[in-house]
């Protein structure tokens, strides 16, 4: 009788787990349904991918696999490069990577949270932040602040592990990925040091900074960050050069542009407080009040304040301190440990919170956010707006199509105005590289020598009078005259005319 009982209530105790597992795997479900949504939200709403052309330069970087670029380190090039390796090249794939991107560094939240909450909050963590802008229509564009998106909150998991348990592999991870963290942008600088602030903060963890595991760290972050090192030394730092650019100017100007950045951050986080209030079933005044009070007294959560203010700070300190105004998006991936503490207060003060209610309210905010998209992308079309009208893909496959013609083989190199020929090597089956025509030192990998020899097209806009005396000095042909018009929402836009130049091979 007695194992009967045992039986039973083992057989009871596994059935409750069953049920709370599949119930949190249920709800942690809904971030991956979000992704898809914002997905095709992206692909309904835009014409092209971005109008400034960051996502297209991301590709025609990366698929040349450098250490680095003259702009930026070189991670989210090497991602874009390695998706599109097995992705078609479309706008919806590229879509899509940004929506994965969004979706690993929610999951990183969510892991980060488990360190100090139960799952059921945990998961909570992950998709209040998802309803956030940073998480959604600002990560669609793919770019060098998009890709910490993913990073930094796992970056701050592994340095909770390490922490938390002092063990090597934890270390290793850490150092690993705050190298990927700075392969992504150098802004992560800001991370870097937050983190050190939060170990050398609380006495346990400081002792675990200065242990002989913290050279576990230093090795991580040297086999990450080894080859963008050497790359640097070898080519005279030219990254360092496009940073500087970001620095310097009058103090008051990067005071008052600080203040504005923090605003700007309000706004990004207002949803995920007003997402975690919808949770709340009862005492929504106290909880609202508790989760403002939890940004600015340390006390309530000091672990977790740490990591959700430290990165702020930091950043109040380098736009001070070099005197740089700061661009709001650049904080975009700031805020992974913010709903975290959030929740961690709620807790500990006893509110209670129904995460089922996740469900309901995320399927009405799809809805919302489908109906939005599908309106803007209409009314843009309708208005002809600069993101709907530009022909870039149809522009890649007249000139694709017209090389094939003219040789039967598969265009190798393109130059001209940048947006332009940047477009041309990704809307094509990836034998396709860009060369800089104004300033060549940017594609140090093609040669003009290789233009000569393999052939090119150079491609100017109708208004790029510089790109056309440059390319027809370089190319010694006459310009085809291209007219090229997008179709999209059942409309016809305006028509857009270029200067195509064939080099064919010699």
């Amino acid at each position: 009788m007695a194992d009967l009982f045992a039986s039973s209530d083992d057989t009871s105790a596994r059935s409750h787990l069953t049920a709370a597992q599949s119930s949190h795997v249920r709800v942690l479900s809904l971030l991956f349904v979000h992704a898809l949504v914002w997905t095709f939200a992206a692909w309904l709403s835009r014409g092209n991918l971005d109008f400034q052309g960051d996502m297209v330069e991301n590709y025609a970087w990366g698929i040349e696999w450098q250490a680095g670029y003259s702009k930026h380190p070189p991670l989210f090039g090497w991602i874009t490069a390695a998706w599109f390796s097995i992705a078609p090249h479309t706008d919806l794939a590229y879509f899509g990577l940004s929506a994965l991107n969004a979706l690993i560094g929610l999951l990183g939240i969510v892991a980060l949270a488990r360190r100090f909450l139960p799952w059921r909050l945990a998961i909570v963590a992950g998709l209040a932040m998802a309803v956030s802008p940073l998480y959604t229509n600002l990560a669609i564009k793919f770019n060098a602040n998009a890709v910490l998106l993913s990073v930094w909150p796992w970056t701050a998991y592994c340095f909770v592990r390490f922490m938390q348990s002092g063990a090597r592999r934890w270390a290793f991870a850490l150092g690993v990925f705050a190298g990927l963290a700075v392969l992504g942008k150098y802004f992560s600088i800001v991370l870097l040091v937050a983190l050190l602030g939060a170990a050398l903060a609380r006495p346990a963890w400081r002792v675990r900074t200065f242990s002989a595991g913290s050279l576990w760290v230093a090795a991580g972050s040297v086999v990450a960050l080894f080859a963008h090192v050497r790359w640097l030394v070898v080519n005279h730092f030219p990254t360092f050069g496009y940073a500087s650019e970001r620095t310097g100017g009058m103090l008051l100007d990067a005071v008052s542009r600080f203040g504005i950045y923090t605003l700007a951050q309000i706004g990004y986080l207002a949803l995920s407080f007003g997402f975690v209030l919808l949770l709340v079933p009862v005492e929504h005044r106290r909880a609202a009040k508790l989760m403002a009070q939890a940004v600015v007294r340390p006390s309530l959560h000091p672990e977790l304040w740490a990591l959700a203010m430290g990165p702020w700070i930091v950043v109040g300190a380098m736009a001070v301190l070099a005197k740089t105004q700061m661009a709001s998006v650049w904080g975009m991936a700031q805020w992974f440990a913010i709903v975290p503490l959030w929740l961690a207060v709620l807790d500990h003060a006893g509110i209670q919170l129904k995460p089922v209610r996740a469900v309901r309210a995320f399927c009405v905010y799809w809805v919302l956010v489908l109906v939005a998209a599908g309106t803007v992308g209409y009314l843009n079309a309708r208005k002809h707006g600069d993101n709907a009208t530009d022909p870039r893909a149809e522009l890649a496959q007249v000139v694709h199509d017209a090389w094939r013609e003219r040789t039967g083989h598969d265009l190798p190199i393109v130059g001209g105005s940048v947006q332009e020929a940047q477009s041309i090597a990704f809307y094509s089956n990836g034998h396709t590289r860009f060369w800089n025509v104004d300033e060549p030192r940017t594609t140090p990998w093609l040669k003009p020598a290789d233009l000569e020899s393999q052939g090119a097209v150079l491609v100017c806009k109708e208004d790029d009078t510089a790109c056309q005396q440059a390319s027809g000095a370089l190319s010694g042909v006459q310009p085809l005259v291209v007219r090229v018009r997008k179709h999209t929402w059942g409309m016809s836009m305006p028509e857009h005319t270029y200067q195509v130049f064939m080099m064919l091979p010699r």
